[in-house]
């Protein structure tokens, strides 16, 4: 409430300081026109007067009921001609029913009868410029205007985007926590040799999440040696049972990506595959920078059907969290297809990385 009043009266002082500066320019001239022979007579001031709340009709007028009903909605032919209307009638106000009365005081009757029409076309000029001036300031203080509430919006939006960012990537820390101290704890159970080695890499994942990952983007290479220890961890859990590969094309030193982006996807190979002594499972992974700025991966694993009715049930958090963050990411930049056949699943994302990496 407070701000609103502030900017009400600037707004007052501002108008004020216009007709103030608008009077004296119309006192200076008629003493110039006079050499200041009436300088000491009231006549000027009064004439000054006529003339500017004669101008300031026109300007409020076209302020308060020209501009806001027919310029800003569009109606720029009805606009245009109100306005030359509104001058015409401020002209004549002027010349016919004010100026012309008072004119002895101030020059004789014979200059107006002789130029009644010269006159009226210097006081529509006036009145034109006057209206001219003005309607360009309120313009460009509404335009200033929008530009900081749209400035203000965007910085809401901003925010609002860095923190549904930071909830999905929170929701993505303690899911890959959770599974992994699941693998931890079976092979304690199994009291296996290869438990000391997993906690050596859940340390080095653990150390990238908390102390890396707090950028919107990360260098590629990091973000693949994080995956590879996660793969690093799948295979002891799985106990090499099943051929797990991944393949890097070109170079991806120079390219940044979101952190934590292919986890959730390659974590859905595993979680619902086809694994064990007795089948084919396998886990392909392909990774394609050969491309300047983009990227792309491929996954491909054996699909267990068992899986459908628990996967039905989760909905997928991982692939709907991973789907909600290229959105805000990536917008229109990013192409992410999920497809099931016979007792394949394939995931193949292809990510613009132009926008980060200039």
């Amino acid at each position: 409430m407070n701000k609103i009043r502030t900017i009400s009266r600037s707004r007052i002082i501002y108008h004020i300081l216009f007709w103030v500066v608008a009077t004296v320019f119309w006192l200076l001239t008629m003493f110039v026109a006079s050499n200041f022979k009436n300088i000491l007579k009231i006549e000027p001031v009064l004439m000054t007067l006529v003339f500017n709340l004669c101008f300031a009709a026109a300007v409020y007028f076209n302020l308060l009921i020209l501009i806001p009903f027919l310029f800003k909605r569009q109606r720029f032919f009805l606009y245009v001609v109100s306005v030359f209307a509104v001058i015409s009638v401020a002209a004549f106000v002027i010349d016919f029913l004010l100026v012309y009365p008072l004119n002895s005081f101030v020059q004789g009757e014979q200059y107006f009868e002789e130029l009644t029409f010269v006159v009226w076309v210097n006081f529509a000029i006036f009145t034109l410029i006057y209206v001219g001036i003005t309607s360009v300031l309120s313009m460009t203080r509404e335009l200033i205007v929008l530009q900081k509430v749209t400035a203000n919006f965007q910085d809401i939006e901003r925010e609002k985007l860095e923190a549904e960012l930071k909830a999905l990537k929170a929701q993505i820390n303690p899911h890959f926590l959770f599974n992994t101290l699941n693998n931890l704890y079976s092979l304690t159970l199994d009291k296996s040799d290869k438990a000391p080695n997993l906690v050596l890499k859940l340390s080095d994942m653990m150390r990238y999440i908390l102390y890396e990952c707090n950028d919107r983007y990360v260098f590629v290479d990091k973000e693949l040696d994080f995956i590879k220890n996660y793969l690093d961890l799948q295979k002891i859990r799985l106990d090499d049972t099943i051929p797990v590969s991944i393949n890097v094309k070109g170079s991806a030193s120079q390219n940044k990506i979101a952190p934590l982006l292919f986890e959730p996807l390659i974590e859905n190979a595993f979680k619902h595959g086809s694994y064990g002594k007795n089948n084919n499972g396998f886990v392909n992974i392909l990774f394609n920078f050969e491309e300047r700025d983009k990227m792309e991966l491929s996954i491909e694993n054996r699909y267990d059907n068992k899986w459908q009715d628990e996967e039905r049930k989760e909905k997928g958090i991982g692939i709907k969290n991973v789907t909600r963050r290229l959105e805000l990411l990536y917008p229109d930049k990013h192409d992410l297809n999920i497809s099931k056949q016979d007792d394949l699943f394939k995931v193949n994302l292809q990510i613009d990385l132009s926008e980060q990496n200039a």
